[in-house]
């Protein structure tokens, strides 16, 4: 008979297991969004890790009652063993490692941090796209400031490392607009700064479409009164929404 506490390892290890199987299908990535990985680095592959890995240990040490001696701690050794793997893979995030739609999304030509380093810091004032929009509109501040992607095919793609038709940068809310400004990372790679503005003062039209790029994956699509309209990747886009139409009211 199973104690409690057996039960709910058993209950919260399957549950692990539910949510590790929805992310190495793939029918859940929004987690490796380019605003997700870029975001949590150093756990960006948790999902498909260590969350499947725990997931085993749980459950072995939930069935253990049910099982006679010897098989029950072998089985929570091999859980065990599961468990700590996953942390190592986690930590090292070997190439071969996660299903092919990850792998062939996070192989060698992703950017990696030290580039980013770099790159941010050969970014002088007049290509800062954020220091622009910040300078421009002091003493203001954004009410908001969200981490997106912005996606627009006159972007193109100003080096391997990036997605074709997209730029990553933050969304800042001002009082009578909301402003795109990409990040020092991809302004270097840039000839000039990445910004995009959409006036707020007459409402916004606020809508959640499936990106174009993935049709998993939501993107929030942020049209003016003057016909001007963008899009941004972003993780969590129904929250977004839900921002925006609660700091433009007539949104």
């Amino acid at each position: 008979m199973l104690s409690p506490v057996s039960v709910v390892a058993l209950v919260g290890g399957l549950v692990l297991l539910g949510v590790g199987g929805l992310a190495w299908s793939g029918f859940w990535r929004g987690w490796a969004s380019p605003v997700s990985a870029r975001s949590a680095r150093p756990a960006r592959s948790a999902p498909i890790t260590v969350v499947p890995g725990v997931g085993v240990f749980l459950v072995t040490l939930g069935v253990l009652p049910l099982l006679v001696h010897l098989l029950g701690n072998v089985l929570v050794l091999v859980g065990f063993l599961a468990a700590i793997g996953s942390w190592l893979v986690l930590l090292s995030e070997p190439p071969w490692w996660g299903p092919r739609w990850w792998r062939e999304r996070s192989g060698p030509s992703a950017t990696s941090d030290v580039e980013e380093v770099l790159w941010a810091r050969r970014v002088p004032p007049e290509r800062d796209s954020e220091y622009l929009v910040l300078s421009e509109r002091a003493p203001a501040t954004p009410r908001v400031r969200r981490e997106v992607v912005l996606l627009d095919p006159a972007l193109g793609r100003p080096t391997l490392h990036h997605d074709d038709g997209a730029a990553r940068g933050w969304l800042c809310l001002f009082d009578d607009e909301v402003v795109f400004a990409a990040d020092r990372s991809d302004d270097a790679t840039r000839p000039g700064p990445t910004i995009r503005v959409v006036p707020a003062s007459r409402g916004l039209e606020v809508r959640r479409e499936p990106s174009p790029r993935d049709a998993r994956r939501w993107t929030v699509v942020v049209a003016g009164a003057d016909g001007t309209r963008c899009r941004f990747e972003v993780a969590r886009a129904r929250a977004l929404v839900a921002i925006l139409q609660r700091a433009y009211p007539s949104a």
